[in-house]
């Protein structure tokens, strides 16, 4: 299985190329916390949902990436950002020391299960008592397409919805009941299904979960 490091020259070569289009549910964040939470953007990418938080009034956002050119990117366009470089397999933050963690198209760029488990435990562990877990990402397709390159990876990656795109990086879609299994230590708050164009231009099935962390 790719680990999501390995993944990190793909993502500088097309730092400049993609567009992330998961929407950001403002009004979810505003019913469970306030304009001075600080709030960490995993995976922010270019930096596009940073920008959205800040135009609505949050002030203490940061944004980490194992990604040195879409964190280039980010800072050109969100020039107030507080940006973190990190390896892609921790959070190099304090204990209880975020109020909340938007993780939005991060896990279908780890393909592998404990890599995103590690990334859970981190995360509820940067989280204080009561802070939020915000998710978007992307669950699996029925149709004939995704079914035949799910079950052409499978023999390869031993994981169903596992799959390669033509630039040959690894990605995933998931099973709700394996999104389930990882939020488990969280109490769901909000969940909602939908639609979503993916970078690479195709539509695809998709969730949003809210959850908090136990107090």
């Amino acid at each position: 299985m790719q680990s999501a490091s390995s993944q990190i020259s793909y993502w500088d070569r097309v730092a400049h190329e993609k567009r992330f289009s998961h929407p950001l549910r403002l009004d979810w964040l505003e019913k469970y916390s306030d304009k001075q939470a600080r709030i960490l953007d995993y995976g922010c990418g270019y930096g596009r949902t940073l920008a959205e938080l800040s135009d609505a009034g949050y002030e203490n956002l940061f944004g980490m990436d194992f990604s040195e050119a879409m964190l280039r990117r980010c800072r050109k366009e969100v020039s107030q950002s507080r940006l973190i470089r990190n390896d892609g397999s921790c959070l190099p933050l304090k204990p209880n020391s975020l109020d909340a963690v938007l993780l939005f198209a991060v896990l279908t760029c780890i393909p592998d299960g404990n890599e995103q488990r590690i990334l859970f435990t981190a995360v509820e562990q940067a989280l204080r008592p009561g802070g939020l877990i915000y998710i978007s990402d992307l669950l699996l397709n029925d149709d004939a397409r995704n079914r035949e390159r799910y079950q052409r990876f499978h023999e390869v990656y031993k994981c169903y919805g596992v799959f390669e795109l033509p630039e040959g990086v690894a990605v995933r879609h998931h099973q709700k009941e394996w999104i389930e299994e990882l939020t488990r230590s969280f109490q769901q708050l909000e969940y909602e299904p939908f639609t979503v164009t993916t970078m690479n231009e195709n539509m695809s099935a998709a969730f949003q979960y809210l959850g908090r962390k136990s107090i």
